[in-house]
């Protein structure tokens, strides 16, 4: 169980993320750009599931883990700012997705490349993570 919830969260993170570069190139007023936009922030909210039911069944023995090696503080540091960035993408993605409804696209691409930043930088910090777990 808890590899399908790691894969399902990650595949999708890397939804949102492709989601999020689409949006970024389209032009603006595109139709595509509203249906992409609810979708995008639609997925990251569900991202938030599995990445919740990882933290809170297999997080004391990973976070034990982690600690006990050579890098500690790739869980005090990393690991503790991906989690706080991981709750924020939603609600960056809820905005972007405002912003394109609203008619402000223009302003909305540089919410969906935060967004698109975020994933790649917590894609990027889970896997020092895991090697720190593995020091």
């Amino acid at each position: 169980m808890r590899d399908e919830l790691l894969y399902a969260h990650i595949l999708l993170a890397l939804a949102v993320a492709v989601i999020a570069v689409i949006i970024i190139r389209q032009k603006n007023k595109s139709p595509l750009t509203k249906n992409l936009s609810i979708l995008g922030a639609v997925v990251s909210w569900i991202s938030v599931l599995p990445a919740g039911l990882l933290y809170l069944n297999f997080y004391p023995a990973t976070k034990t883990l982690i600690l006990s090696n050579a890098w500690p503080w790739a869980h005090e540091v990393i690991m503790e700012t991906k989690e706080h960035w991981g709750l924020l993408v939603p609600v960056f993605a809820t905005v972007a997705a405002w912003l394109v409804l609203t008619g402000k696209e223009k302003e909305s691409k540089k919410w969906w490349t935060l967004v698109l930043v975020m994933v790649v930088l917590i894609g990027i910090f889970g896997r020092l993570v895991k090697l720190g777990a593995l020091a």
